[in-house]
């Protein structure tokens, strides 16, 4: 346990990264792989898969409790909603495991194709948030954030998509697994602590920074080695 704390408010949401992984979870680096940093997003919401503790209980013949116990509940995974104003096409082709539609030279993204079978596209996701009030900024000046990263989720589905006299929001359901081999080198070690690591078991790092998240940008760039 540490030995001072940090308290903070977080806010909105500001950012956010995907980074193509690979089946086993790690950071695809190069030309092969891909890098999408937007704003376009409305929400990412998280929700815990939990299975229930198996529970032992028994009367004795004259019905009084003879065992009551119960076991810890296990973590499985995260499910998360993620939904997109702005639709990126390069990043929503990719994981969604459609096909990219393309023109031109050099190649523009300009729509996707969703076909039927297995999604078997996995990638990295990042969120970054503000902080809000008297803890904005640390005791020396820099701007504080907060850093949220999924780093191996897949098994993604499509939501809903309506068509109306409105906006349309591209929604998508996705689950995580625990981090890949150099996840927390090559993609989130600018925005941990010194010295920290993720473990292959961990599916969620939230963390207070002061390093500034990346730049957002509509076209797609690669993650160096």
């Amino acid at each position: 346990m540490a030995a001072t704390s940090t308290c903070v408010t977080p806010i909105k949401g500001t950012h956010l990264r995907i980074v193509e992984v690979d089946s086993c979870g790690v950071p695809v680096t190069g030309t092969e792989g891909m890098v999408v940093v937007t704003k376009g997003f409305v929400s990412v919401e998280m929700e815990p898969d939990y299975e229930d503790g198996e529970e032992f209980f028994e009367r004795t013949a004259d019905g009084t409790p003879c065992v009551n116990q119960k076991d810890d509940p296990t973590l499985k995974r995260m499910a998360l909603t993620i939904q997109m104003c702005e639709v990126n096409v390069s990043g929503m082709s990719y994981i969604m495991s459609a096909r990219e539609l393309i023109v031109g030279t050099p190649t523009t993204g300009t729509g996707f194709a969703v076909a039927e079978g297995n999604p078997t596209n996995r990638f990295s996701l990042e969120v970054w948030q503000e902080v809000a009030g008297a803890g904005a900024c640390d005791a020396s000046g820099a701007q504080r954030y907060i850093y949220n990263a999924w780093p191996n989720v897949g098994a993604t589905q499509l939501g809903s998509y309506t068509i109306e006299n409105g906006r349309s929001v591209l929604e998508i359901t996705s689950e995580t697994r625990g981090a890949g081999a150099t996840w927390d080198t090559l993609v989130g070690e600018d925005w941990l602590p010194v010295g920290e690591s993720v473990a292959t078991d961990e599916h969620w790092v939230w963390n207070v920074t002061t390093t500034a998240p990346p730049t957002i940008a509509c076209d797609p760039t690669t993650l160096a080695a």
